[in-house]
């Protein structure tokens, strides 16, 4: 919420920030590499244990992570007045971290999807020092691929994620209420996603400005947008647990299709389909993924309540007016309204689940 009110101000004139690299960059670095990256590594600090049965990271360690995220956070904002090389090697150190961690527990999962994993954090932190280099001085034009590297991995990584949980929630879900509907995995398909996701990050690091790679992105969002429709999102109305996940999915699946549109045609700007990946998958994805995990890990029932049925709907409606695709706002307002809505969509979010995640679980566990 502080970023983004921060990038709000600068975009309204009330705030004028002297930095380093340009204020947009920063903008697109601070929400993926450190909202974002964050909230990938708050799920899969939760998830590994689950999936390894082996013990999580506490203590030291995990204080360590935070605290090289929270230096990147200040050192970004602060970043005229302290050398570039602080926030280089805070944030890039937590994603060593990251990987120093899940690299040798996933690997011996049992499960070989699981290996997926570090991979991707590897390309995150990839694409973080390639914007690093940068602001360093070492490289010319290296932040614009390393920004897109880091869109391109978090989709790869809802794309792995969504797989692995969404047709099991839903499955679930549908059980509860006496639908027995089978969730059947096709294994080409699947192969298909990888590859075809693959492609887009080799697109984006070698030709993103050849028009083939707007067929590469085009392809890659059919082949997801197959996935989705085997995950029976339509049954999932009734519950905004489980529609948030299978909207956020779908604004993946528009963005990286629109992103194809974008190249092939140009009837709306590139930027407009990056923000469908960014406001519309992983804002709504990270807020329903938290919303789940803070329930389930407190010893609440997992529904949500009508204010965090209206985070989600805000947060759809952020969606949808930064992306514009047709220019129906003015750029300047889309940016200022869209903003304002994904600030009120977390912050209800921060209302409903500081007093949670702040107190005892009610069925006296430990959390």
């Amino acid at each position: 919420m502080v970023a983004m009110g921060v990038w709000l101000a600068v975009q309204s004139g009330w705030l004028e920030l002297q930095t380093q690299a340009p204020v947009v960059q920063l903008h697109g670095h601070e929400m993926l590499f450190g909202f974002t990256a964050a909230a990938a590594a708050g799920f899969l600090l939760s998830a590994t244990p689950v999936w390894s049965k082996t013990p999580p990271l506490t203590g030291r360690p995990l204080h360590g992570l935070v605290i090289a995220w929270l230096i990147g956070r200040v050192s970004a904002l602060f970043s005229c007045c302290l050398s570039p090389w602080i926030q280089a090697v805070a944030d890039v150190g937590f994603f060593v971290g990251l990987l120093a961690f899940l690299t040798p527990t996933l690997w011996f999962t049992g499960n070989r999807v699981h290996r997926i994993f570090p991979v991707l954090v590897g390309l995150m932190a990839m694409g973080d020092l390639l914007t690093h280099l940068e602001a360093l001085g070492l490289t010319l034009e290296s932040a614009r691929s390393g920004l897109l590297l880091g869109v391109d991995a978090i989709v790869f990584f809802l794309a792995m994620t969504g797989g692995h949980i969404m047709p099991m929630f839903t499955r679930d879900a549908l059980k509860a209420r006496g639908e027995a509907i089978a969730f059947p995995i096709s294994p080409l398909l699947e192969i298909a996603g990888v590859f075809t996701l693959t492609g887009v990050v080799l697109a984006d690091l070698f030709f993103p400005f050849h028009r083939a790679s707007g067929w590469v992105w085009g392809v890659a969002g059919v082949v997801q947008g197959v996935r989705l429709v085997r995950w029976h999102g339509h049954k999932t109305l009734g519950d905004p647990m489980l529609w948030v996940l299978h909207l956020g999915y779908l604004w993946l699946v528009v963005g990286l299709m629109a992103r194809g549109v974008a190249r092939l045609t140009g009837i709306f700007s590139d930027a407009s389909a990056l923000h469908a990946l960014t406001v519309g998958a992983m804002g709504l994805f990270t807020l329903g993924i938290m919303a789940r995990v803070a329930l389930a890990h407190t010893g609440r029932p997992v529904s949500a309540p009508p204010a965090l049925t209206l985070a989600f709907l805000i947060m759809t409606a952020a969606a949808l007016v930064r992306v514009n695709f047709f220019m129906t706002w003015d750029p300047v307002s889309a940016v200022l309204v869209s903003g304002g809505l994904w600030i009120v969509a977390y912050l209800l979010f921060c209302m409903l689940f500081v007093p949670i995640l702040s107190a005892s679980r009610p069925d006296g566990q430990a959390g």
